[in-house]
């Protein structure tokens, strides 16, 4: 029987948000409502398929509990929350990509995605967010590109995402 090979990977990113921390993680724990904030990849989010739907498995106020989260092209990933510590606010969550019938095949080189993210009050009251994960991709895939898929999708989509959530609010 052989065995795949893998290599470790890591990713972090850290970035400002013009919202209290309170605000921040409110819609941060808010696990079935990552399209009131998502940024499209043609509004300028991060590249690739574009979300089609996003279903809670679970109460909404549970640990864990798991969002569904369904791509145009086919594919799904399952992102559970495992830790949710309000007080230190911050989570720990994992994703599993299920198999595609329509390929990404991406998606199929990672395994054991552990992600952390954490927010914290900055001096001026705004809001730093941290965010975290290590991973293993099959040995044939490209570290580097895998690192910047995740790494991408927190600036252009959740970074992005949060900026322009509370940007409106401040508007509306």
């Amino acid at each position: 029987m052989s065995m795949r090979k893998f290599k470790r990977g890591h990713a972090e990113v850290r970035g400002v948000v013009d919202a209290s921390a309170e605000q921040v993680w409110e819609l941060l724990t808010d696990w079935a409502g990552l399209l009131r904030w998502w940024v499209k990849p043609g509004e300028g989010g991060r590249p690739g398929p574009d979300l089609a739907s996003v279903e809670l498995e679970g109460d909404p106020h549970n640990v864990p509990r798991t969002r569904v989260v369904r791509h145009v092209t086919g594919s799904v990933v399952d992102e559970t929350l495992l830790v949710q510590n309000d007080e230190t606010r911050r989570i720990y969550y994992n994703m599993v990509f299920r198999p595609n019938p329509g390929g990404a095949v991406l998606r199929s080189e990672f395994e054991n995605y552990l992600a952390t993210t954490t927010v914290d009050t900055l001096p001026d009251g705004k809001t730093l967010m941290t965010f975290k994960a290590e991973f293993d991709i099959v040995e044939s895939a490209d570290l580097d590109l895998m690192r910047s898929l995740i790494e991408r999708t927190w600036t252009d989509a959740i970074l992005q995402g949060f900026r322009r959530y509370f940007a409106n609010a401040k508007t509306s």
